[in-house]
């Protein structure tokens, strides 16, 4: 009985494993939302209680915030194009973001905390307005142009 014991255990494992592979990249791939395309001075990625300094090339996923410094700017594509800059002590968060054309599912909500934004739609902001909004100490500001401009006074702590 020993020896089929063992095969179940690894026949398990296997299972287990195959299904984690095929599972985990989906995941992951939901999370990654777009990409850093600009960064120069003080930028900071925070990804849950990780606080990365931001570089070109860097993923940025859903929930992720970006900090700017004094003297730091950033700017990121989002992966249906929405475009999103920031200038000097800024502080925003990719709050909820789908872009599911296969199942006709669009949103998009950014929160700006502090700082100047300028935000240029994407396909998400095009297809679907109503559920494109950007969140800010005072007010909801929902999308129905393809571009803005936010300034707010500085973020706290920046």
């Amino acid at each position: 009985m020993g020896g089929v014991q063992q095969v179940l255990k690894a026949a398990a494992l296997a299972v287990a494993l195959a299904w984690s592979a095929a599972v985990g990249p989906a995941q992951a791939d939901d999370r990654l939302i777009g990409t850093v395309k600009t960064a120069e001075g003080e930028v900071a990625l925070v990804r849950g209680n990780a606080t990365l300094a931001a570089a070109v090339g860097d993923d940025v996923q859903l929930h992720d915030r970006l900090r700017t410094g004094s003297d730091g700017s950033v700017g990121v594509t989002l992966n249906d194009g929405t475009l999103i800059s920031l200038g000097p002590n800024s502080l925003f968060e990719f709050s909820e973001f789908e872009y599911a054309p296969q199942r006709g599912a669009f949103g998009f909500l950014g929160t700006i905390d502090g700082g100047t934004m300028l935000y240029s739609s994407g396909k998400v902001g095009k297809l679907a307005p109503d559920r494109t909004r950007i969140k800010t100490p005072i007010s909801v500001i929902a999308v129905r142009g393809t571009r803005f401009a936010v300034g707010l006074p500085a973020a706290a702590g920046n």
